[in-house]
Formats: C-alpha cells, structure tokens, sequence
C-alpha cells in the first residue's frame, strides 16, 4: 500500500517533521512501518488544527505525547476505514505509531479487525495490560526512543500470540495490491481456490472490509499517488488518471473519490497546494 504522508495526512502550509521508520526483521511480515511525526517550529502553538485522514486499508496504533513528555496522553487503535476522518490535533503535540500491514493487526489486537472498522479505540479497552504499555513508554524520550519501546512492546505480544493462518488473504491482498486495485473481484476467490463467501468473511476478520472495499481504496490511492506525481504548474488530467486506473469514466472516478476521500478531486487537489 501507499504509505500516508503522516498521521493524519496534513494540509500543505502546515509543517510537521514526518518520518517512517522500517521494524526489525522479526516484525516485517506485520508491521509497514513505524512512523514518527513531531512539531515543525511553526507549529508549536497549541493550537488545535483540523486534519483529515484518508482510508488506505490498514490499522494503526497511534501514540500521543504531549510537548513535556513522560507517558502518552492517549493511545488508539485505528480502524481500517471505508470513509474519512477529519481530527482537530493540538499541533506542538508528538505522535509515535505502527502502521500494519493489511490483515496482520489481528496477531497483536486479538480480535476481528471488523470490530474496530472506521473506529478510534482507546488501547485500554483492548489490551489488558494497557496500563503497563503507558509505564514503558514514560521513560522513553524522544522518537527514537519511543520506536524502540514500540518494537519491544510488539515483540513481547507477537511471542505470545496465536499463530494464524493469514495464506488466503494474503494472496488475496497481494493481487487486489498488484493491479492497482482493478482486478475483477468476482473472480478473485475462485481463483483461490474458495467461495466468496468465505473470502469475504475472511476479510472482515483480518482486514476489517470487503475485499471489494479494500479495492476500491486501493484504486483511489493509485489515483492520488498519480496526481501527486503530477509535476508543479499543472493540474492532473483527472479524466486520463481515470481511465489509467480503471474507472468507467472521470464521473465514475469522482464519485468513489468523494465517498472515500469526502472531497471531489479538484476540491482535494486544491488542499495539496501550499
């Protein structure tokens, strides 16, 4: 999948020190990335600043920290999205989280990644040793630091976790991922040897959505990784990105742009200029 540009995909103008980081070895069949965001010097303000989300078929755990350190304000498990969420953050505020890959959240959250689908969900309501997890992170300070207890905390679930059988997916996602999000997914489970019904029940509980979701966000992040390639001075040819991706027509492509993006193309291009 496209990584995001962040936690919470900023508007341009608003600065932010971004940065994703690779897990160890062990963590690499699970985890996309680590990602780091700390204030830019503009942004140590306190003022709250609206950020909007975009779906990109993955879970996150998203860590929180306050300007004085010590333990994290708050931390959530983002579901995987079929919409996007708009959050005010306070902007000299510090981020630490975990990106997973699709359908492999489930080896450290224990249960079905539909029940957390467009859901932000305090870990506290998730892992009983929630508490803890907040202690390990009070002595850690700064982004690289704070990785690392990431990684450890991770480690320590993934050794004590049930070993799942992730094949069928998997295969699935590596397909749906491989065409851009165009492959006829009728098609897909007979291919893999299994009836629809079960893949789609398979993708409620590992990935939180239908394989038939999951493409469509695919194909709409092809769209805006397109369009961010667009070189500066012009705009995107939305009808030819269009068509380059798969959709019937630019209609056809405006619609599933707004549904997961809340914004028509031109109006969301339009944020990404300073």
């Amino acid at each position: 999948m496209s990584s995001r540009e962040g936690p919470t995909d900023p508007t341009p103008g608003v600065a932010g020190g971004y940065r994703e980081h690779a897990p160890p070895v062990t963590l690499r069949p699970f985890v996309e990335c680590f990602w780091t965001r700390e204030p830019g010097p503009q942004e140590e303000t306190g003022i709250p600043v609206a950020h909007r989300i975009l779906p990109d078929g993955c879970i996150d755990i998203v860590f929180e920290f306050a300007p004085n350190g010590g333990a994290p304000e708050s931390i959530r498990a983002v579901g995987t999205m079929t919409r996007p969420l708009v959050v005010n953050a306070v902007t000299d505020d510090s981020f630490v989280g975990v990106r997973f890959r699709p359908a492999r959240a489930t080896a450290f959250l224990r249960l079905p990644a539909s029940e957390l689908t467009d859901l932000r969900v305090a870990l506290d309501d998730l892992w009983s040793d929630a508490a803890a997890v907040h202690a390990r992170f009070a002595a850690a300070a700064g982004a690289t630091a704070r990785v690392a207890a990431l990684e450890e905390v991770l480690l320590a679930r993934l050794a004590h976790g049930a070993n799942v059988d992730h094949r069928d997916v998997d295969e699935a996602v590596r397909r749906i991922i491989q065409s851009g999000g165009s492959l006829g997914i009728t098609k897909l489970a007979p291919s893999l040897g299994v009836t629809r019904q079960h893949l789609a029940r398979r993708f409620a509980d590992l990935v939180g959505v239908s394989p038939k979701m999951f493409a469509r966000i695919v194909r709409v992040r092809r769209v805006i990784a397109a369009a961010r390639a667009t070189p500066s001075g012009g705009g995107p040819n939305w009808s030819s990105l269009a068509l380059d991706a798969g959709y019937y027509d630019q209609a056809h492509l405006i619609d599933e742009f707004r549904e997961l993006t809340g914004l028509a193309p031109t109006a969301w291009w339009k944020t990404q200029r300073p």
